[in-house]
């Protein structure tokens, strides 16, 4: 299963295999699946095996689709091994907190004893962030909260995602083994400073973090940086479609209820130019820039549609 991928951020050419031996970083840890899922203590134990520092906390439950939401309220911290922490509602210690809140602690505690912290990472998570799912994923939630710079932050990014494969728990394990491992090398590539990171200090733009999707398979074709799709991947394509009641929902008395659901089909409609869609399907490690910033672009042209509006 471990295929040897290269890979240069620049010009998407092979270099991963080439990177030397990384600086030891100080790393946060955290992921939405939960601080005992396979994907991050597998995460944990290569970045450790290749001499980095790792701060693990992570949700104390399954806190998948969280996107960017905050818990605000207090956090009850436990620690279960050597730099394992869950973190839970105060108010519900049986309730993981969200991702965001989790990886602001991973910073925190990464940075007790001084030193800064110089990476999170968030995942390994259970499914690739494709397209559209991108801002619902806990994943990438936690990984935009740390790139932003209102707490504990700004600190350079990654959202680590797979798709597992059709295989037993032994399998699954080596496939994120080899997912960490591919991680580890890139984080070691990245310390290079290739392309146009020379003029950087950090290992990533501030306020620039990573996605990164690595497919299910024994057979990559390559690593590719691409561009959010607008379209859902589901069972291997895009797929599109609507919600809508199970029957007409406008006939229903007052007070009574209905279901509403999801009807997808396959959409083979044009996909976006360079779309981490279309590189994920056709097999490659798909890495798409993100910042946390909303703002769309050229946002001052609106100008143009106030005058003679008044408030």
């Amino acid at each position: 299963m471990r295929t040897r991928t290269t890979f240069s951020l620049a010009t998407g050419t092979c270099l991963i295999g080439l990177a030397g031996p990384a600086l030891a970083l100080n790393i946060a840890l955290t992921n939405d699946d939960g601080y005992s899922a396979v994907g991050i203590q597998v995460m944990k134990t290569a970045l450790e095996a290749a001499g980095h520092r790792v701060t693990l906390a992570a949700p104390l439950t399954d806190q998948s689709g969280a996107s960017m939401a905050l818990d605000q309220e207090p956090l009850t911290v436990k620690k279960w091994d050597d730099n394992v922490y869950s973190v839970a509602l105060r108010n519900n210690q049986t309730l993981g907190a969200k991702p965001s809140n989790s990886a602001y602690v991973a910073l925190a505690i990464a940075q007790e004893g001084g030193l800064p912290a110089d990476l999170l990472i968030s995942g390994i998570n259970t499914s690739a962030n494709i397209g559209m799912s991108a801002p619902l994923s806990g994943t990438v939630g936690a990984a935009s909260h740390a790139v932003a710079s209102v707490l504990n932050g700004p600190v350079p990014a990654l959202a680590i995602g797979t798709d597992e494969p059709n295989c037993d728990a032994t399998c699954k394990r080596a496939h994120y083994e080899v997912v960490a491992n591919f991680m580890v090398r890139f984080i070691a590539h990245l310390q290079t400073k290739p392309g146009f990171l020379a003029s950087e200090s950090g290992l990533l733009p501030r306020g620039v973090g990573l996605i990164v999707s690595y497919p299910a398979t024994d057979a990559v074709a390559g690593v590719k940086i691409g561009v959010q799709s607008e379209g859902i991947l589901q069972n291997g394509g895009k797929v599109s479609g609507e919600i809508r009641c199970t029957s007409p929902c406008s006939a229903l008395a007052i007070g009574g209820t209905r279901t509403a659901l999801p009807f997808l089909g396959p959409d083979y409609g044009p996909e976006v130019k360079d779309s981490d869609l279309g590189y994920y399907t056709e097999g490659y490690v798909t890495i798409v820039p993100i910042r946390p910033d909303l703002t769309a672009p050229n946002p001052l042209v609106f100008r143009s549609i106030l005058p003679g509006f008044l408030p």
